[in-house]
């Protein structure tokens, strides 16, 4: 056995998960040439611990959250599809350029120019991320929906029996079509 994989040593670190950080006080001075230990017990403190004040937002920092229309979610396919299968570039990009490029042509579409809004880089990676979830998902319901195939149906009997699995098991409608 690896003397580095010590269980007591995994232990130990699991304990640092639940380290109450909250719980130091908040007298230490480090520029006194006193030195104070900070008060560590395992026993709350009788002062409630107050989160650190951040600055409040004002109206113009904080924005609404957007939907994504059926119009944005094919742009982005669109966008994701063109990206990824560049022949130039190939698959030699990381990932945070490979989603810049993909904001980059949702926001040079006629759909943005036509007056909708861009969108950055990080909400079209979130935003692919659960479509890719969702069709995913969806082509578990299809193939379990041809593997029910009874004799006589045709491909549409089996799309429209995978969306009521799909509804069945999720609780929605699949949307993406």
């Amino acid at each position: 056995m690896d003397s580095n994989n010590n269980p007591s040593q995994s232990q130990s670190y699991f304990s640092l998960l639940n380290f109450p950080y909250d719980r130091f006080s908040p007298s230490v001075n480090f520029s006194s040439s006193q030195t104070q230990t900070p008060f560590l017990s395992s026993q709350p403190s009788s002062q409630p611990s107050q989160p650190p004040s951040q600055a409040e937002e004002t109206p113009e920092e904080r924005r609404e959250r957007r939907i994504w229309s059926t119009q944005d979610d094919l742009v982005l396919i669109s966008g994701w599809l063109n990206t990824s299968k560049d022949s130039i570039v190939g698959n030699d990009q990381r990932g945070g350029c490979f989603w810049k490029r993909i904001a980059n042509y949702y926001a040079s579409s006629t759909h943005v120019l036509d007056g909708a809004e861009p969108r950055n880089h990080e909400h079209c990676r979130q935003r692919w991320q659960k479509i890719s979830r969702e069709v995913s998902r969806f082509c578990g319901t299809y193939a379990d929906a041809k593997g029910e195939k009874a004799s006589g149906m045709n491909d549409l009997d089996i799309l429209q029996n995978a969306h009521q699995i799909f509804t069945l098991l999720y609780k929605k409608k699949f949307g993406l079509e």
